[in-house]
């Protein structure tokens, strides 16, 4: 037959000490758990409201944006950011540089007497038509006013018979907009 062991009131009380130990860590590791997912909580919080913030704000400027740029058109203007305009090439005048329908970024040049030949500028005609053209030339009038001969790049065409004055220059174009 089997001997029966029976548990002493020592081996309990060892026991229930373990078990109470056992107790303790598990209480401290629950604590270090709930402070470090606090933590990442806390972290995941300032990220998602700072990310709300960002969005807000761009939305706000693009309003903004949006906003000016429709005013701008309905009073005739032309849209202008920070000194920064976007127009669309609308003619064949500029072909193989700019085709129709090109989007094209400009800037209001600070001093329109010292543009360059090989510029290549946007301008009102005497006629009130906005034209983008190259300058070709640098030419000044009997009272010493500088005056801008100018050329689409479209090799039928010949030298624009009007020169242009400096202060019908809208803009210097500084890059075309990969749109098409």
């Amino acid at each position: 037959m089997r001997e029966i062991q029976y548990t002493t009131d020592e081996q309990i009380e060892m026991m229930r000490e373990e078990l109470r130990l056992a107790k303790q860590k598990a209480d401290k590791d629950n604590r270090k758990k709930t402070a470090e997912y606090r933590r990442a909580h806390a972290k995941k919080l300032i990220k998602k409201t700072l990310g709300l913030l960002s969005f807000g704000i761009i939305v706000v400027a693009l309003l903004s944006v949006l906003v000016s740029v429709l005013m701008a058109r309905s009073r005739g203007e032309t849209p202008n950011l920070f000194g920064y305009q976007l127009y669309v090439v609308e003619s064949g005048s500029m072909s193989p540089t700019l085709k129709v329908g090109a989007v094209i970024l400009s800037v209001q040049p600070k001093d329109k007497e010292a543009l360059s030949v090989n510029d290549i500028v946007t301008f009102k005609t005497g006629s009130g038509a906005t034209v983008t053209h190259r300058i070709v030339e640098i030419t000044e009038d009997e009272n010493g006013q500088v005056r801008y001969r100018t050329k689409g790049d479209n090799p039928i065409n010949s030298p624009d018979l009007e020169l242009l004055d400096p202060e019908r220059v809208l803009a210097k174009f500084i890059a075309k907009i990969p749109l098409t």
